[in-house]
């Protein structure tokens, strides 16, 4: 969901939570990243690279001075366990706009 109750500004160092909701998937037991990306760079993180707080919530950071301005869209990899599929795996991909970053 895109953040747009406040601005954000090039050097703020952003937190989220992500979570993905899909039928067969598990957070906690199959693989997942996200791509950040605006015009100008991207970020992949990885599930291995992000934080589970207490609540068993997956956390992830973004430093706005590392990607500039613009808007930041995410880009969610969840990897499904599926036996319909030769490798047993069903990508499911969602993209959408994360925040706006301005100078």
């Amino acid at each position: 969901m895109a953040e747009e109750t406040r601005k954000i500004y090039k050097d703020t160092r952003l937190k989220f939570t992500l979570d993905i909701q899909s039928v067969g998937f598990s957070m906690a037991d199959d693989d997942f990243k996200v791509v950040i990306r605006n015009l100008k760079a991207e970020k992949t993180i990885t599930k291995g690279e992000m934080l589970v707080n207490d609540d068993d919530e997956y956390i992830f950071t973004v430093d706005t001075q590392e990607l500039g301005t613009g808007d930041y869209y995410i880009t969610t990899y969840a990897y499904v366990p599926d036996t319909d599929f030769d490798d047993g795996i069903r990508t499911e991909v969602t993209k959408q706009l994360l925040c706006v970053v301005t100078s």
